[in-house]
């Protein structure tokens, strides 16, 4: 069961580790079935069985199997429209697993119906002993019919745990890939839109300590006429290595495209992203670099840097961006291999 990377909804990672940790503490059957109405639930797509689940939570009986598979029945037993591939891998692995439970379910009234004649039977004083021998085979065969079906639907369940499980990992593994740039196994442009937006929302309050810096290398478009493509790529992968080398673990680091790259830091002042942004081109300058399998030196590579912080007050991410952008600008326009602030833009 493989999931389409581009069809793959990014939050989906973030409700299945919410999930893994809310069904240990509300000591909720990890089934199939419950982790899709839960992941439907904080999903929040569907008003009415948010607002039922709402009322099911503050309910001393709270949520059960029961509860779960009346929720299911009632609002997703029917697919949505521009569903997308997770969701209808998921809905593959439930409907599938109801089926069974459904069969089992005919199975077990059956077998209740046969027991329920028997007893009625030997309720009979006058019944013979042969009587009595065929009624109790037919008693033993429904009681190990039932436990061999009972054992099947258990083992059906474990299976279909781990399924989920699968699941999640491939999801996992899927945003990786999508997140992730090919050349550089860093963050790509799309897991630097997300991390703005997201460390946005989560520095309100102390919006100052949300910094970014935006570096670009200098000349690189020289560099690769002189080198070649192949060295210049190995000097990209080799920047995103210095970048990485003393990343804190609140910085998220990103190629933006091309030669730039990003570091955002959500836990620092701007004198310390200032601090970050000269360490990183002191170490790309001082960085003696040779050609794979030979001695001879390439050129010194430098970069330069564009640095702001984040004013909240509803500020926009582009606008935070712009500002470093111009910042960066600044740099080049300065003679490049420098660090500029927003704050000297106001010097202009």
């Amino acid at each position: 069961m493989l999931i389409n990377v581009q069809d793959t909804p990014q939050k989906a990672i973030r409700i299945f580790d919410r999930l893994v940790e809310t069904f240990k503490e509300q000591d909720i059957n990890p089934s199939p079935l419950n982790y899709y109405v839960w992941y439907q639930y904080v999903k929040g797509n569907i008003p009415a069985l948010r607002q039922e689940m709402d009322s099911i939570l503050h309910d001393p009986f709270g949520y059960n199997d029961r509860v779960g598979k009346r929720l299911y029945d009632t609002y997703l037993l029917e697919p949505e429209e521009n569903t997308n591939e997770f969701d209808r891998a998921f809905r593959r692995l439930i409907d599938a697993m109801v089926k069974k439970m459904d069969a089992w379910s005919d199975k077990l009234e059956s077998h209740t119906q046969q027991l329920d004649e028997c007893s009625t039977q030997l309720s009979n004083p006058n019944l013979n002993s042969e009587e009595i021998q065929r009624i109790t085979n037919t008693v033993i065969t429904a009681a190990s019919s039932i436990k061999e079906g009972s054992l099947n639907i258990q083992n059906e369940m474990i299976r279909n745990a781990e399924a989920v499980k699968d699941l999640r990992k491939q999801l996992q593994e899927a945003q990786t890939e999508a997140l992730t740039d090919e050349l550089t196994q860093i963050g790509n442009r799309k897991s630097f839109n997300h991390a703005i937006e997201e460390l946005i929302q989560e520095a309100q309050d102390t919006p100052e300590n949300l910094c970014l810096i935006l570096c670009d290398i200098d000349h690189f478009k020289q560099f690769n006429d002189t080198y070649g493509h192949l060295v210049g790529d190995s000097v990209l992968r080799y920047f995103a290595k210095i970048l990485q080398k003393e990343a804190q673990k609140f910085e998220t680091i990103c190629r933006y495209g091309g030669e730039e790259f990003v570091i955002l830091l959500a836990n620092s002042s701007l004198e310390e992203a200032i601090e970050r942004a000269n360490n990183v081109r002191e170490a790309i300058q001082s960085a003696q670099l040779k050609r794979k399998n030979s001695s001879e030196p390439l050129k010194t590579i430098t970069a330069s840097f564009g640095v702001a912080s984040y004013h909240g007050n509803d500020e926009t991410a582009q606008s935070f961006i712009d500002r470093a952008d111009k910042a960066l600008y600044m740099a080049k326009e300065s003679g490049r291999n420098c660090v500029i602030d927003e704050r000297q833009l106001q010097l202009e």
